[in-house]
């Protein structure tokens, strides 16, 4: 195998893969090195489902991106020939003037994508399974839906390969430097040369960017699957999937896709880590508490002892941003972290811009509120 190539991209989890594909697609040798396996479950990529939505209450200029992420999901299906999006409808829901609800309407205005309003008639007649007290209120967003995690890193990586590009699986980075437009990649198998760079590291982030000054706190997020007990939650039926922001944090979930249980996880919370290598993958006496509160008040249907977790985790930047720039002292490297646990739903668009950023050094989208030099980012020491 070549050591030279055009651009390495480290870290071929949800956004790497997406920029190991969108780079490979444009004719440039590439490499794509990966600590773990194809698809892994030790980050933030896998769990099978992740939501998407368009209508962003986190941050509207979030919008464009998320109607480019929507066109590459479904190219990406079709060129893989399989099911990676379900646009089955998300039902949001939380105090009027909340963060989720206001946003969520502002961002639909201001992009004019289709949000309905739910009556609390329509609440008690489409959306039986839920509880959802009367100071609240309710939207629904046919274009929300879900993805299938796995599938679609694989699928990026297939298409990649399909393109030309090298994966190299199950090897570590040591170390990279850049010195004008000599980039070098050291890993525990061997050293290689490139014109450009891609670091996608996910919670991996300080020792892979180690030089970029951001205040990082990466979480332990546990995700459950609980029984149902009725068949309300089924996608089967035209379940959709559900977002609440609650007094007690923020909750989203996936209607059933067994017919036997429902996949719920809080958004808000979690254990800090220190090591993403050592994390606790058990139930811990922390996780289920605010979960069984929130099935009870709300999604009654749902028993709250669950048959099967799993464990993922965010790397959320101070203002719950991603940053998805060149890197500050490095113009030849392009960096995408910090994505906060709102992200997968982004990563074919984010690959096309690392891309563009990797091999032309500019981006013709508006990625401006995502930079890595942002007031309120970088840490004061």
């Amino acid at each position: 195998m070549s050591t030279t190539f055009d651009c390495v991209v480290i870290g071929v989890g949800g956004f790497g893969s997406a920029a190991l594909d969108h780079v490979a697609s444009r004719g440039a040798s590439v490499l794509g090195i990966e600590r773990f396996g194809i698809a892994h479950d030790r980050g933030s990529s896998h769990g099978h489902t992740r939501v998407i939505r368009q209508a962003y209450f986190e941050h509207a200029d979030y919008v464009p991106l998320l109607l480019d992420a929507y066109r590459l999901w479904d190219q990406l299906a079709a060129d893989s020939d399989q099911l990676l999006i379900d646009r089955c409808g998300l039902l949001l829901a939380g105090p009027p003037d909340g963060p989720a609800v206001s946003g969520t309407r502002q961002a639909a205005a201001l992009h004019g994508l289709d949000l309905q309003d739910v009556s609390t008639q329509r609440l008690a007649t489409d959306f039986p399974g839920f509880d959802i007290p009367d100071n609240f209120e309710a939207v629904w967003e046919e274009a929300g839906g879900y993805l299938f995690v796995e599938d679609a890193v694989a699928a990026h990586i297939q298409r990649a390969v399909g393109h030309g590009a090298v994966l190299q699986t199950g090897e570590t980075v040591i170390e990279w430097t850049s010195r004008g437009d000599a980039i070098e990649v050291v890993t525990d198998r061997g050293r290689y040369q490139a014109g450009s760079l891609i670091v996608a590291p996910g919670s991996w982030v300080p020792g892979l960017l180690p030089g970029l000054p951001v205040s990082w706190d990466i979480v332990r997020k546990p995700l459950f699957w609980f029984p149902a007990t009725t068949d309300q939650y089924n996608r089967s039926s035209g379940a959709g999937v559900f977002f609440l922001e609650t007094p007690g944090g923020e909750f989203y979930g996936f209607p059933s896709l067994d017919g036997e249980t429902v996949k719920v996880a809080e958004h808000t919370a979690g254990v800090s880590v220190s090591d993403p290598l050592t994390v606790d993958r058990d139930v811990l006496s922390v996780d289920l508490p605010p979960l069984a509160e929130f099935l009870q008040s709300h999604m009654p249907g749902l028993a709250t002892d669950p048959t099967r977790h799993t464990v993922c985790l965010y790397t959320r930047t101070p203002d719950l941003n991603f940053i998805v720039d060149r890197h500050p002292e490095h113009s030849g490297v392009a960096i995408a972290c910090g994505f906060s646990g709102h992200g997968f739903k982004f990563t074919p668009a984010i690959g096309s811009i690392l891309a563009d950023l990797a091999l032309e050094g500019r981006t013709g989208h508006s990625i401006e509120f995502l930079s890595a030099t942002r007031p309120g980012l970088l840490r004061s020491d």
